[in-house]
């Protein structure tokens, strides 16, 4: 196999970010030539920079040897961001934001070993670096407001599993994904603070018409312990959840998604999709029915840039309760 390179573009517009202009670069090929059964190798690179002056760069490596029985990854990158903190909690109810200027750096290596059919278990390391500062609205009184300044380092271990029975890990048309993570943060590690967090997400593909009909549903949940940072928190508009949300936008120690999307691959290398959903923020478990009941919705274009791996480019326009957000993307959102 030949290497292939995809990039494209992403432009993208949200009321924190403003408008940004980004790439996504990827390169997919096979290192390990006899190595047939083992998905390919990808190396992936993103940049940005918005009209805010908020600027991030990072890179991701994925390699699988030894009949896919060996996976690991490698993330690390940082930024510097010019957001809107909404709080957390019940504050977020009231839509009130503060300005935050925030940056960090994040290096994050994993690995996995196969142990049962197409069950993976394994550890990963993360380390996260952020300084942050909290400054009064512009227009008012900044005289009552002191500016919260924080810069601290996490380090922590974790333990991961995922069961992984897909046809494929950019654009799955068969199978069950099911990840499963945890992350334990400590001073013992080399940190400045205690704190713990657990994500589930329930991933399940079938399709219909040789593969051009495709039916992707998606659970997720997430929680983290009390004492956890307010940046750090689980929030909606970070990741595959609840499309058409600004970052932060609602934030507290626990966030539960479910979701389903129909991918139809109507001519050629074109497709369409549409999507609903809906989720949750909450204090914790026994709060779920205090929660604010977050819906989700949206529809989007594919091409199929490499059949043989099916590697597409995406472009999706998502819905909530409030904004809408623009997604351009390689590979599918889950």
């Amino acid at each position: 196999m030949k290497p292939k390179f995809v990039a494209v573009p992403v432009p993208t517009y949200n009321p924190q970010l403003e408008f940004s202009l980004g790439l996504m670069a990827m390169v997919t090929y096979r290192p390990i030539k006899k190595d047939k059964l083992s998905p390919p190798w990808a190396s992936m690179l993103f940049g940005m920079y918005t009209t805010n002056s908020s600027f991030a760069l990072f890179s991701r490596h994925e390699a699988f040897w030894d009949r896919d029985n060996n996976r690991a990854e490698m993330t690390f990158g940082g930024g510097k961001f010019n957001s809107e903190f909404y709080g957390t909690g019940d504050q977020t109810s009231s839509g009130f934001a503060l300005p935050l200027a925030s940056a960090g750096l994040m290096l994050q290596p994993q690995y996995m070993r196969r142990i049962w059919n197409r069950l993976y278990l394994g550890a990963r390391y993360r380390l996260f670096w952020n300084e942050a500062v909290l400054s009064p609205p512009e227009d008012v009184d900044p005289a009552p407001f002191v500016p919260i300044e924080t810069n601290l380092l996490h380090s922590g271990f974790g333990a991961v599993a995922t069961f992984d029975s897909r046809d494929n890990r950019f654009s799955a048309t068969e199978g069950f994904y099911v990840p499963l993570g945890s992350m334990f943060y400590s001073p013992a590690f080399g940190g400045d603070d205690d704190f713990a967090n657990m994500d589930l997400a329930v991933n399940y593909y079938h399709s219909w018409l040789q593969k051009r009909l495709i039916l992707a549903t998606r659970g997720f949940f997430t929680i983290a312990t009390a004492d956890t940072p307010a940046h750090m928190k689980p929030a909606v508009g970070m990741g595959a959840d609840l499309r058409g949300y600004a970052f932060g936008r609602y934030r507290d120690n626990l966030f539960m998604a479910t979701q389903a999307e129909l991918r139809w691959y109507f001519w050629w290398k074109l497709g369409a999709v549409v999507w609903t959903g809906i989720g949750t923020t909450a204090a914790g478990l026994d709060k779920l029915g205090e929660g604010t009941v977050l819906p989700s919705y949206g529809l989007g274009l594919r091409f199929l840039a490499f059949e043989e791996e099916r590697l597409v480019i995406r472009i999706d326009y998502g819905r909530g309760d409030e904004d809408g957000q623009f997604y351009f993307s390689v590979s599918e959102a889950f």
